[in-house]
């Protein structure tokens, strides 16, 4: 009888020191940038500017054929927005909007959606649209920017490696306030050419 307890108490003993194990919560890197400051963006030889974040670092082109072409790079979040302008003309001015459209649906074929936001600012003869997308994308923020008369630009963020949406999303979520200062901020130069009665297409 005896033996019968110690043996008893000695299976309780090993039982009772098994652990019972759970899955974790997939977990991702916290990331937390600086709070965002902007400043003036304005070099000569382009034909317009805007407010641009302290926290970015601007790469001109080489090619003086792609001089307005640049982008906005993040050292710190290994990302960029990459920016290009292009001149147009009222007929030609659908021709681009739709090439800008067809390029965000082609770097998003995977998207779950992709949210348009409208941007207008008719005193400076400034009309944009703001792409958001969802799911697993190249880019998950793209913008264009018009007068629909003469002045076309439009910017795309990439980011320099693939990683999941869901562990990006903080750094997106942040790239995004500065995409849309850029946005308010913006403005043409040369907004003499403009008339009162001129409509957009």
């Amino acid at each position: 009888m005896r033996n019968l307890v110690f043996f008893t108490l000695f299976i309780c003993i090993i039982l009772s020191c098994k652990k019972n194990y759970t899955p974790k919560p997939k977990g991702y890197l916290r990331i937390e940038p600086p709070e965002a400051q902007y400043m003036a963006f304005n070099m000569d030889e382009l034909p317009y500017g805007f407010n641009l974040s302290t926290q970015t670092a601007v790469e001109l082109p080489t090619n003086d054929s792609a001089q307005y072409r640049f982008n906005i790079d993040y050292p710190d979040l290994n990302a960029k927005i990459f920016c290009s302008y292009q001149t147009i003309t009222p007929q030609t001015f659908h021709e681009y909007e739709d090439e800008c459209r067809r390029l965000i649906e082609h770097t998003n074929r995977n998207a779950v959606e992709i949210n348009e936001k409208i941007y207008e600012n008719k005193d400076h003869h400034i009309y944009g649209s703001l792409f958001l997308t969802e799911g697993e994308t190249a880019s998950p923020i793209q913008f264009m920017l018009t007068d629909s008369v003469a002045n076309f630009f439009r910017g795309a963020l990439y980011y320099k490696y693939s990683a999941n949406a869901d562990s990006l999303a903080p750094v997106t979520e942040y790239i995004k306030k500065d995409i849309i200062e850029l946005i308010q901020s913006f403005y043409w130069k040369k907004e003499c050419l403009y008339r009162t009665n001129t409509k957009r297409p």
